[in-house]
């Protein structure tokens, strides 16, 4: 690593930080807090706010940009502290509300496309890249309920998918999820050859400082296996539940959701998971069990859309 640490148009000394705003296009700017330690070493890379309503990351984002001391860390951490800060300001869930778009779906990006697509390629081609271990910071959204657990890639290189699974296990966690998609920020890293890990914690438009707490543990314990601090890694004491066979419900029409379990419940093959109604009370649409296991993901809203996630189970 160079004395100097440059992203786009912030630069750290070494053993300094800094922080602004970086412009992906007129409507679109993104807060980067770039962080240069003292000594080379790795540099790790950690976005949050991909989703603007979820809000225990994007405030551990914050906290975490303004503690890490430069003058303690060897190798470079970078922070995107809120990525979707149209939707945070907005305070809209899911997309972005410069084109409607889930910019967690349109990974690596595209500078032909609209507001999302140039911002998924901006943060490819001047971040990811650069990376050699990225850290996707989520949560449950405004509508959305989840126990904490980490996701890890299951796309890619197997040296690259063994070296996130290997970090996976430094997370405080309940649940480690494989992972099969594509085209998510840090599926898509994985795939470009890099290792990756996104974690959730929160939801439903909360945040509590022991949340952000627990998130920051967790980033610390990374760090430190990946020997920018001067610390040990910290395996959690508490057993994990790790799944590989796990289903994703998506509605089939828009409605009223009424969701019959909660989260970390056990269900059995064959038992209705909910169903959509019309809004005169109508059932249109009934969902079942496909496999025994543990639910992970509900969605709390009563009014619901055709093609927005209801319900995540698996085993």
């Amino acid at each position: 690593m160079k004395n100097d640490l440059t992203f786009v148009n912030i630069t750290a000394e070494r053993g300094k930080k800094a922080h602004g705003f970086t412009t992906v296009t007129p409507e679109i700017q993104i807060p980067v807090t770039v962080i240069n330690g003292r000594q080379d070493g790795p540099l790790l890379l950690i976005t949050a706010g991909i989703h603007g309503g979820e809000y225990p990351c994007i405030e551990t984002a914050t906290k975490l940009a303004k503690e890490i001391d430069p003058a303690k860390i060897n190798g470079g951490v970078v922070i995107i502290n809120c990525v979707n800060t149209a939707a945070f300001y907005a305070r809209v869930s899911y997309i972005s509300p410069l084109d409607g778009k889930n910019i967690n779906r349109l990974f690596p990006g595209d500078p032909n496309g609209t507001a999302g697509d140039k911002l998924a390629y901006f943060l490819t081609e001047n971040y990811q890249k650069r990376a050699d271990f990225y850290l996707d910071l989520h949560g449950g959204d405004l509508h959305e309920k989840l126990p904490p657990y980490v996701y890890r890639p299951g796309v890619g290189d197997e040296a690259v998918l063994q070296k996130s699974y290997d970090r996976a296990k430094y997370i405080n966690a309940k649940y480690m999820v494989k992972s099969k998609s594509t085209t998510g920020a840090y599926n898509s890293r994985a795939i470009l050859g890099i290792p990756c890990l996104l974690i959730e914690r929160g939801g439903m438009g909360l945040w509590s400082e022991k949340e952000v707490a627990d998130y920051k543990e967790d980033v610390y314990n990374i760090m430190a296996y990946l020997k920018i601090t001067d610390k040990e890694p910290v395996l959690p004491k508490t057993p994990r539940k790790e799944m590989t066979d796990v289903i994703y419900l998506d509605a089939d029409a828009d409605g009223m959701w009424h969701c019959e379990f909660d989260t970390e419940q056990e269900i059995k093959q064959g038992q209705r998971l909910g169903y959509i109604t019309d809004i005169f009370g109508n059932v249109i649409k009934e969902y079942f069990a496909e496999i025994d296991g543990t639910v992970l993901y509900i969605a709390t809203s009563l009014a619901i859309t055709a093609g927005t996630a209801i319900f995540t189970y698996g085993k």
